[in-house]
């Protein structure tokens, strides 16, 4: 299993930040910076949510 597998629709999501530590690698959505019904670091992998853009969309 790839880690683009294991994120679901995080991995194609415009609204994705990678947030790199020593040890790992967060997935940050940008959407729950501003608006509570996102959770920030989503549990992976989302399979539904709202906010999915595709990256590369207008």
């Amino acid at each position: 299993m790839t880690a683009t597998v294991s994120m679901g629709l995080c991995a194609r999501c415009a609204h994705r930040r990678d947030v790199p530590t020593r040890r790992a690698v967060f997935v940050m959505c940008r959407l729950g910076l501003d608006d509570p019904a996102f959770p920030r670091y989503p549990r992976l992998p989302v399979t539904a949510c709202a906010g999915f853009a595709p990256e590369g969309a207008p």
